[in-house]
């Protein structure tokens, strides 16, 4: 099952470092579906520090092939073939035991580095698409008097409408 976008969307904007990363090498796992070991050296820094530029990486990305059989999940996956070819990857990483932890699986393979980022993230596209004003537990009494108050005063509302335009026309 996939994730709602915005689950993707907050993942990234949550992730340290937004970069562009190129790469040296790319260790693909003998079986699929699995995780291949890209490694790289950071060539452009979007969010994070810029001393960070020509830093090496190394850090996992999930690959299938097209006829694999999975569960459902939420990974993004790519294919094996199509990674081991790209020279650059724009990921979001997150700093993991001095090295660096994929934070998104959002990898995007690019044939050449950019002067922009290819993937912007925004907070409205990392808010869930309806929010309960009130945290805590979910209270269904609560819920049935908000749309029974909603109900009545749409009602009270239309009668007044509909009185005022009674007044009007006469």
């Amino acid at each position: 099952m996939a994730l709602p976008p915005h689950e993707y969307a907050r993942a990234a904007l949550d992730a340290e470092l937004h970069v562009q990363v190129t790469v040296d090498h790319v260790e693909l796992p003998s079986v699929t579906p699995g995780e291949a070991v890209v490694t790289g050296r950071i060539a452009r820094v979007f969010r994070g520090s810029p001393s960070l530029c020509s830093t090496p990486a190394s850090f996992t990305v999930p690959v299938c092939r097209e006829h694999d059989d999975m569960m459902p999940s939420g990974t993004i996956w790519t294919l094996p073939e199509l990674l081991a070819k790209a020279p650059v990857l724009e990921v979001f990483l997150d700093s993991h035991e001095g090295g660096f932890r994929n934070a998104s699986y959002d990898n995007h393979l690019l044939a050449a580095l950019t002067d922009t980022p290819t993937r912007v993230y925004t907070e409205e596209m990392a808010r869930a698409p309806f929010q309960r004003r009130t945290a805590g537990r979910y209270d269904p009494r609560e819920e049935r008097r908000e749309f029974l108050l909603y109900g009545t005063l749409s009602i009270i509302a239309l009668a007044v409408f509909c009185w005022a335009l009674v007044r009007w026309s006469s």
